[in-house]
């Protein structure tokens, strides 16, 4: 039975905010190669190493990121890119621990909200993966802006009925980091994205785990 309602919790209760992305579903991979060739039938060569370290953005931040803010297209790439990564989303699997973290979550009353950059048909397929539509989620498209701007942590916040100054945000990519700092949220990371320590530390996680696995119990 879901913990989470819509009822607010007092503001001094700490809750959690959950990337979908990278963190609980393993699709950092599918995301890189989706947008390698939606950028490549656009007539844009970009590198594989240059889109990961985008990953994590929402994609209407990442095309203009990659290419500059004069790009025509950039609608019309980022639907390219969301069909190609649905077709690879057969290849999709939760992470480690992804389900043993909800569930403790869940079984210790700790109020959360999944807040990804993903919407629409992405983050339907991505709760799919997971086998838990019934989660709480706010996506980009509720928002005016995405990650990293702090908009999606802080809605995520609103949802969950607790205060960004006692919040932790767990995340894969340094993206979430800098939008949990910006919102007043710990940033958590987990190195499954397979994004550095250094970056993460820069973008300004706190701390570091492998994965939603080593978290449990943790938050």
């Amino acid at each position: 039975m879901m913990t989470n309602t819509s009822e607010p919790t007092t503001p001094e209760t700490a809750g959690v905010v959950l990337d979908l992305d990278g963190t609980l579903v393993d699709s950092v991979w599918q995301h890189v190669v989706a947008w390698q060739a939606a950028l490549a039938a656009a007539g844009h060569d970009v590198a594989q190493a240059r889109i990961h370290a985008g990953i994590g953005m929402g994609s209407d931040r990442l095309v203009p990121w990659l290419l500059g803010d004069d790009v025509d297209d950039a609608a019309d790439i980022a639907q390219d890119h969301t069909r190609r990564f649905l077709d690879l989303s057969s290849s999709l699997r939760p992470t480690r621990g992804a389900h043993a973290l909800l569930a403790d979550l869940e079984r210790r009353d700790v109020p959360f909200v999944v807040a990804t950059s993903a919407g629409g048909d992405e983050r339907s397929r991505l709760l799919e993966v997971l086998g838990r539509s019934d989660l709480p989620v706010t996506d980009a498209e509720e928002v005016d802006s995405s990650k990293p701007a702090p908009d999606l942590v802080l809605a995520g916040c609103r949802q969950g009925g607790f205060a960004p100054d006692s919040a932790r945000m767990v995340g894969d990519a340094p993206w979430d980091a800098v939008a949990a700092v910006r919102a007043g949220a710990t940033a958590i990371a987990v190195r499954c994205g397979g994004f550095p320590d250094a970056v993460l530390r820069e973008g300004g996680a706190t701390r570091i785990v492998d994965d939603p696995a080593e978290l449990v119990g943790q938050l």
